[in-house]
């Protein structure tokens, strides 16, 4: 079967994730640099016009939870627990990071990482929400180091990646971060910072976000950001 081939952009969360499954499942670290558009030769591969998207050789395929999906059951077993009920509870935790955290953060990035002004009630409503998400994740979450126990997950990739932007709208809005007011979140924090995958895919963020915010004249300050952290870690 011809090796799959992950094609997206660095400052995604989504591709990150993506990216950083196909290194843990030993699929290497390389990628075709692609922006999101919609020419009919891009929504070939991907219908949304949306990265990431995957070339599997027999097709593309977008959607980052199909791709890890697809490259579970091709060329893991690894990021998917055996026994079903686990599975499921991975699951669970990877729609709680997606639709409740990802989603209300994500209607905050205009104003965060493209120059364009704060909504008030936008900012209210999507910090309501992810509010109860992490009360959420706190009840769930066994962080022994990994969010579902020993054994790194789907959910793990995901859930860091999104944290990563995340944490960056919370710093720019006059927030805590999302994982800062979590007891037992710092251990599985250090442990995927820790992982070959998470630095791979940070070394390659770091220029690319760099470059994007500079494009769109957005106020978000990394120096300050990556400072605060510091004090945090």
């Amino acid at each position: 079967m011809t090796a799959p081939v992950l094609h997206g952009y660095p400052v995604s969360n989504w591709f990150n994730c993506a990216r950083a499954a196909m290194i843990e499942l030993g699929l290497g670290a390389d990628y075709v640099a692609t922006r999101a558009a919609g020419d009919d030769g891009f929504l070939a591969n991907s219908a949304m016009g949306k990265i990431p998207w995957l070339d599997t050789g027999r097709g593309g395929l977008a959607e980052t939870v199909a791709i890890l999906e697809y490259l579970e059951e091709t060329s893991g077993p690894l990021l998917l627990p055996d026994d079903v009920f686990e599975r499921a509870r991975v699951r669970q935790l990877f729609n709680i990071v997606q639709l409740y955290i990802e989603l209300p953060m994500r209607s905050l990035y205009p104003a965060v990482f493209m120059g364009e002004p704060v909504d008030p009630d936008a900012a209210t409503a999507a910090f309501a929400m992810t509010d109860r998400a992490m009360r959420a994740l706190h009840q769930l979450c066994l962080c022994q180091p990994f969010l579902t126990g020993s054994a790194l997950t789907m959910a793990d990739l995901a859930a860091f990646h999104i944290f990563e932007l995340a944490n960056r709208v919370c710093f720019h809005l006059g927030r805590d971060g999302l994982l800062d007011r979590q007891p037992g979140f710092g251990r599985w924090l250090h442990a995927m910072q820790g992982r070959e995958s998470t630095k791979i895919v940070l070394a390659d963020f770091a220029p690319a976000f760099a470059e994007y915010r500079a494009a769109r004249g957005a106020a978000f300050d990394e120096e300050a950001y990556q400072a605060q952290r510091k004090v945090h870690a």
